[in-house]
C-alpha cells in the first residue's frame, strides 16, 4: 500500500523524507553556512560568504531529490453532482496504483471555503501513494443542515466508482475534514442514512481522520450557527456526539490542536472516549504546537518538527486500510471492524 508507493531513499535523507537531514551531512552544511567567508577567483571575497561550489552542491541537491519524487498530477473540476458546487478535485502520482484514496472537506462554518487549497497537502498524500480528493459542498445560506453530509455522502459515492482510473481503490475509502467539513465525514461515517441514498452503507468508509472538528454545541447558543441548523431538526440528528454506538462504524483518527480558540480539545478526548465506550475504535492526538487553524493552513507542518501529521495520518490509514493481503484473507477483515454493538441513539 503506502510502502510500495515510497520513492527511493535519499543517502542524505532520514526515511526518505525530503525535509529532514540526516546527521552527518547537516552537520558539514551548517560548517560550511558559519565558515568565514569563501574566496573567489583572484583572492576576492564574496559578500554572501558562501561558496559558489556550496551553492551548486544545494542545486544539485534538489535537483536530484525531485527526480526521486513520484511524478505527482492534479486533475481538476470533476462533476459529482448537478449543482455548481458538486464539483471535485483529484491528485494521484506515478506510486498510486490500486492504492487507498482519501476524500478531504474543507471547512469554512458552512459558509464558505473552498477546495482549491487543500491539493497541496494532496500532493504529499500523493507522494506516498495515497489518492487524494478534495470536494466543494453547498454552503449556507443556500442550504441549511443535513444538505452538508448529503453532499459529502454524494462524493463519496462518485469517487467509490469513478477513483479507480486515477490509481485510486474506491473500496479502500477515508473520509477527511477540517471543521465543518470533519464533521459531515463524521455525520457520513456514523449514521447510514446518508450513504443509503446512494445504495450504500458505512461498510464503503474505511476510516475517518477528523481535523478540529465540532462534535457537539447547541446551534441555538451560537448567533453563526442559528440558521444553519434550524430548530426544527431533532438535535440529535445534527451532531457526532449523539450518533455514536452503532457497531458498523469505522474507526476513527481525531486530530486537535492544544490552543484550538474555537473548539476545545476537550471535546475531542470526550467523543473519542464515546465511541471507544461503545466498542468503537478511535485515536485521538492533542497537538502541543496547534490551534484551530494551524493543522490545516501550515503544510510545513506536515513535515517538520514538532509534529509529523502526514506522518499520523498515514499510519492510520495503512492500519486501517484495505491491504492486497486482507482482500485475499477473509479472516483478516474483521481486525478492522467494530468490536461490540451499541444501541441506535
Amino acid at each position: 500500500m503506502v510502502k510500495d508507493g515510497r520513492r527511493p531513499s535519499h543517502p542524505f535523507l532520514v526515511d526518505g523524507s525530503p525535509f529532514i537531514f540526516s546527521v552527518v551531512p547537516f552537520v558539514a552544511i551548517v560548517a560550511q553556512l558559519v565558515r568565514a567567508p569563501a574566496c573567489g577567483a583572484g583572492g576576492r571575497r564574496f559578500e554572501s560568504g558562501l561558496s559558489p561550489h556550496l551553492l551548486l552542491f544545494f542545486l544539485l541537491f534538489w535537483v536530484d531529490l525531485e527526480a526521486s519524487h513520484p511524478k505527482v498530477s492534479e486533475k481538476l473540476g470533476f462533476s459529482y453532482g448537478p449543482h455548481p458546487r458538486h464539483v471535485l478535485d483529484v491528485v494521484t502520482s506515478d506510486a498510486c496504483r490500486n492504492a487507498p484514496v482519501i476524500l478531504f472537506f474543507h471547512g469554512g462554518s458552512w459558509r464558505w471555503g473552498q477546495k482549491d487549497y487543500h491539493r497541496e497537502i494532496g500532493r504529499q498524500f500523493a507522494k506516498k501513494g495515497v489518492v487524494f480528493a478534495t470536494a466543494n459542498y453547498r454552503l449556507h445560506p443556500e442550504v441549511t443542515f443535513p444538505s452538508f453530509p448529503e453532499d459529502a455522502a454524494r462524493a463519496a459515492s462518485w469517487v467509490r466508482k469513478e477513483i479507480d482510473s486515477h490509481g485510486g481503490d474506491g473500496e479502500n475509502l477515508f473520509l477527511m475534514g477540517h471543521s465543518a467539513g470533519a464533521h459531515s465525514a463524521c455525520m457520513v461515517a456514523l449514521d447510514p442514512i446518508y450513504l443509503a441514498k446512494w445504495k450504500g452503507n458505512l461498510s464503503w468508509i474505511r476510516g475517518v481522520i477528523a481535523m478540529s472538528a465540532p462534535y457537539k454545541f447547541d446551534p441555538e447558543k451560537e448567533f453563526l450557527y442559528r440558521s444553519v441548523f434550524p430548530d426544527s431538526l431533532d438535535r440529535n440528528s445534527t451532531m457526532p456526539a449523539y450518533r455514536v454506538g452503532r457497531r458498523e462504524a469505522p474507526p476513527f483518527f481525531l486530530m486537535h490542536g492544544r490552543f484550538d480558540p474555537l473548539i476545545r480539545y476537550e471535546l475531542s478526548e470526550a467523543f473519542a472516549n464515546a465511541v471507544r465506550e461503545s466498542g468503537g475504535i478511535a485515536l485521538n492526538k492533542v497537538y502541543a504546537s496547534h490551534g484551530h487553524f494551524s493543522l490545516i493552513r501550515r503544510t510545513t507542518s506536515w513535515h517538520l518538527w514538532p509534529q509529523p501529521l502526514l506522518r499520523d495520518v498515514l499510519e492510520f490509514v495503512e492500519t486501517h486500510g484495505e491491504s492486497d493481503s486482507k482482500k485475499e484473507d477473509p479472516s483478516s477483515a474483521s481486525s478492522t471492524q467494530i468490536a461490540s454493538p451499541g444501541e441506535d441513539p
